[in-house]
Order: C-alpha cells, then structure tokens, then sequence
C-alpha cells in the first residue's frame, strides 16, 4: 500500500477536517463510476488515516513503530479535537480488585 498522505494529497499534520474535506474534493474528481481503481486506492488511503484511532493503527502496524503507545497518542493529539486520555490515566481509572 502506497502511503496515504501522499495518496490523498495532505500533510501528515492534517486535521481530521482537512483529510475529509480532501476526499471529499478527490472523490468529487474521481468518481467510482469512472475510475474505480483510483476510488479505491482512495478510499484505503482515506480509511486508514481519516481520525486518531485509525492513524494509531497505521502507524502501529503498517509504519512498523517501535514508539509507545503512548507516544504516538502524544504526537497525533494535537490533530484532533477529542480529549487525549494517557495510558497513565487510563490504568488509574481501571477498577482494583483484592487478591
């Protein structure tokens, strides 16, 4: 797979509103209809970075990253609107059972 930045035509620092209005500008371009190869190239590339938890998931299994999780949330949160929830904060709010 191609890498979808470029597929798409954005910067890696893209907001979630800018990759959807992209699309939306490339679909308009290039309609299933008419270049159905290139819709689902797309339409891939669309899927697999269009919000944090897919963009984690690129990076986590198709970049092959030795980063955190952490990390990678730390670097990608600012792209988004959604409160950033920490791996510290989220093991803090799991409830604790006696042993």
């Amino acid at each position: 797979m191609s890498d979808p930045y470029t597929t798409l035509g954005v910067s890696p620092g893209a907001t979630d509103e800018e990759l959807r209005q992209r699309y939306l500008a490339l679909t308009r371009q290039y309609p299933p209809e008419q270049h159905p190869e290139r819709f689902a190239e797309m339409r891939s590339a669309y899927e697999s970075i269009k919000d944090l938890d897919a963009r984690v998931n690129y990076v986590l299994f198709n970049e092959g990253a030795n980063d955190t999780v952490d990390l990678i949330l730390e670097d990608m949160a600012c792209r988004t609107t959604r409160r950033r929830i920490t791996l510290t904060h989220l093991l803090n709010s799991l409830p604790t059972t006696k042993r």
